[in-house]
């Protein structure tokens, strides 16, 4: 019996054991699933928000690509909130209950949207793809900072303290100021920074790429700090922080100075800017025809005080300023510019004879003539008399128009070009002021022309000096003249002699060889001597004989 008993003990002892290590192994596999899915649905949770609700720029790493499965377990029913266990393969997936769900009696929540494995699989997709985007945007949106050493007197503190407050490229420091940039590195602690008023300008020379610029500037710079007088890209600077004797720094330092002094020495000095005329007083508006106190108030209040600013402006620009004032009718408009330019010129009888002519201080059909005396109809009070009136002024105009001469009609534009040293760019910048045919090149001073060449950006024009007298020849048809002229002219330039007609000069242009053209013009200079000389005798020998007739 005593060895039933102790069998039987030993048995139920080693069942015990062997049922807690199973019960201790299904726990395991039971919590560590069911630990391990929680944990990854909160990251994916938390991804999908962070990825479709407020995407951060900023985002470093890529949520966890995976979602959790689980179902309810049936410890819950003893009152205990456990995790839910894993279900049977096949079968419907709850996703986890959020905290507090379950309800006072211990029992687990069951809302959860029960879905297939294959859409939990597409949806943690989804959510991956839009994290990895987030992220992928945020990588794209932080720009590589630039090397800001680069910059004299910017060492690695100052260039971490300037990134760090948003100056992390040469474009963000060339567009800042000095107080900007103090005041940048020191919210980063950094209150001693000498070389900042030269950054910017450093700076900038990078941002244009400009490496030789920027050498030259550092080279001007001090420790990172500019000298007391003014950089001048003009002079070659010595780079003293190389020069570690006093006295030889000092030295480069006075040499690099006298340089720059020399430099400003011989630049212009610039212009006095001209002095503001002071402002005209206004004028009577009112001697204009057409215009009234409501009139004159509203075209002063518009800034056209004067008669001269009334004659400079438009008819649209004078009905903009009454449009603005309120008023829309002003008939004579279209006259009051032309009203006052006579009284700009002081021309008191002129401004009378026009305003004769206007009717309401309007024009008439027929254009004014200045040869016709006309009445002043706005005096006549009867209408007929009027009407006999005007009828008698337009044929008065018409007589006087058909007794005038056609005008002549504007000559065709002609080839400048064959004038010598004038090209394409130099003809059309000619033709645009006006110079359009030889005629009016000849007739043209050099002054005139230079000014038309300037006025279309061209400054260079070293032949300009002989053009009037090359169009001349072309105006009285004269080739062979013009020929001889021009193979006196060297690159379109006059000869060091004075061009002489009885000469016959080599057109030096043509010859290639240096020896060989230097030897042509000495041989026509020879001749020019030659025939002055002879000219020189003859003169004299006239005198001679006309003394002996004496």
């Amino acid at each position: 019996m005593g060895w039933f008993i102790a069998q039987s003990l030993a048995f139920i002892i080693v069942a015990a054991l062997i049922g807690l290590a199973i019960g201790i192994w299904i726990g395991w596999l039971v919590w560590g699933r069911r630990a391990k899915g929680k944990h990854v649905a909160e990251k994916a949770e938390a991804a999908r928000t962070a990825a479709v609700a407020e995407p951060v720029a900023e985002a470093e790493a890529k949520p966890a690509p995976a979602l959790a499965v689980a179902s309810t377990g049936t410890a819950a029913e003893a009152g205990v909130e456990t995790p839910e266990a894993e279900p049977a393969a096949g079968s419907g997936t709850v996703l986890p209950v959020a905290d507090g769900a379950a309800g006072s009696d211990g029992e687990s929540g069951t809302d959860g949207a029960v879905i297939g494995e294959a859409e939990v699989e597409a949806a943690g997709s989804d959510v991956v793809a839009e994290a990895e985007a987030v992220a992928r945007e945020a990588a794209e949106a932080e720009a590589e900072p630039d090397d800001l050493q680069r910059i004299e007197g910017i060492g690695p503190k100052i260039a971490s303290a300037l990134i760090a407050a948003g100056y992390p490229t040469y474009a963000s420091i060339a567009a800042s100021n000095e107080e900007e940039l103090r005041q940048a590195v020191a919210g980063q602690g950094i209150k001693f920074t000498p070389a900042a008023a030269s950054w910017a300008d450093q700076a900038q020379y990078l941002v244009d790429n400009d490496t030789k610029g920027l050498d030259e500037y550092q080279d001007y710079l001090i420790g990172g700090q500019e000298r007391r007088a003014k950089f001048s890209e003009k002079v070659d600077y010595a780079d003293v922080d190389e020069i570690a004797d006093a006295d030889a720094k000092a030295a480069a330092i006075a040499q690099d100075e006298a340089e720059a002094a020399a430099v400003a020495a011989a630049e212009p000095e610039p212009e006095p800017e001209p002095e503001p005329e002071p402002e005209p007083e206004p004028q009577d508006l009112q001697r204009i025809e057409g215009i009234g106190p409501k009139i004159e108030a509203a075209l002063k209040t518009a800034g056209y005080t004067t008669y001269a600013k009334v004659a400079g402006a438009s008819e649209a620009e004078l009905r903009e300023a009454l449009t603005t004032a309120g008023i829309k009718f002003a008939p004579a408009a279209t006259s009051w510019a032309d009203q006052a330019q006579y009284l700009v010129d002081g021309d008191e009888d002129g401004l009378r004879e026009y305003q004769d002519y206007l009717v309401g201080g309007q024009e008439r059909r027929a254009k004014f003539s200045e040869k016709v005396d006309y009445a002043d109809v706005d005096e006549i009070a009867d209408a007929d008399a009027k009407a006999a009136a005007i009828a008698q002024d337009e044929a008065e105009a018409a007589a006087v128009a058909a007794a005038e001469p056609e005008p002549e009609p504007e000559p065709e534009p002609q080839d400048l070009q064959r004038i010598e040293g004038i090209g394409p760019k130099i003809e059309a910048a000619l033709k645009t002021a006006g110079y359009t045919t030889y005629a009016k090149v000849a007739t043209a001073s050099e002054a005139e022309l230079r000014e038309a060449l300037t006025t279309a950006g061209i400054k260079f024009a070293p032949a300009a000096a002989n053009w009037a007298d090359q169009a001349q020849y072309l105006v009285d048809g004269d080739e062979d003249g013009l020929q001889e002229f021009q193979d006196y002219l060297v690159g379109g330039q006059d000869r060091a002699a004075k061009f002489r007609k009885d000469v016959d000069y080599a057109d030096v242009d043509e010859i290639a060889d240096a020896d060989a053209k230097a030897e042509a013009i000495a041989q026509d200079e020879a001749e020019v001597a030659a025939a002055a000389e002879a000219a020189a005798a003859g003169d004299d020998t006239e005198s001679a004989g006309s003394g002996a007739k004496a």
